[in-house]
């Protein structure tokens, strides 16, 4: 193969990672891309927790956080889709500038986001979705004469010995589904 076959192939492979791992909307990883990364990171956490690192009494904290967009509905339904995209754009670009660069975040569906927190245990995991759930707050939507405030629901969950990542997030999930049944636009953690 020539030097021109080469990048042209390597480039094609880029183009075709980034298909697969990044949602295509807001550009941040997509769930496979998620589950690919933080798997990875939860694997090696479980390891420690469960194996011969227990002689060594570390523990490395462990977090996730899932977010659900708040009324999303009503926006599509006001504004248009148009605007509902918009509000998941603007809610990636939160978690991409809100969060540390080693941390694991994706766009997990629809108007769901997940993010992976290495090195964090639940109390820290609180304090950085009050700080995620106050930028999402801040946000707004514009058509016309229209102005819609954003707001998101979000669920603590942090590594208590949990078998796989999966368990983990349903943790998460049933955290936030508790945030939207206090009322929406806050954190919930769980099991408290």
């Amino acid at each position: 193969m020539d030097t021109k076959s080469i990048a042209k192939l390597k480039a094609e492979l880029k183009r075709l990672h980034k298909l697969v791992f990044f949602d295509e909307l807001t550009g941040i990883l997509n769930r496979r891309g998620f589950n690919e990364m933080a798997g990875k990171q939860f694997k090696v956490i479980a390891f420690r927790a469960s194996n011969s690192e227990r002689r060594t009494k570390i523990k490395i904290p462990f977090s996730v956080i899932f977010v659900d967009l708040d009324n999303l509905k009503p926006i599509n339904d006001n504004l248009g889709h148009e605007a509902g995209s918009e509000a998941i754009v603007k809610t990636g670009k939160i978690l991409k500038n809100s969060l540390r660069t080693n941390d694991i975040y994706c766009r997990w569906g629809g108007d769901e986001y997940l993010v992976a927190l290495l090195g964090i245990d639940a109390q820290q995991a609180l304090i950085v979705a009050e700080k995620l759930r106050d930028n999402v707050a801040k946000e707004t939507i514009k058509r016309k004469n229209s102005i819609f405030n954003l707001s998101a629901s979000f669920g603590v969950a942090s590594y208590s010995g949990e078998t796989n990542l999966a368990e983990l997030i349903n943790h998460a999930d049933q955290a936030m589904y508790q945030a939207k049944k206090n009322g929406k636009n806050q954190v919930a953690v769980f099991g408290k």
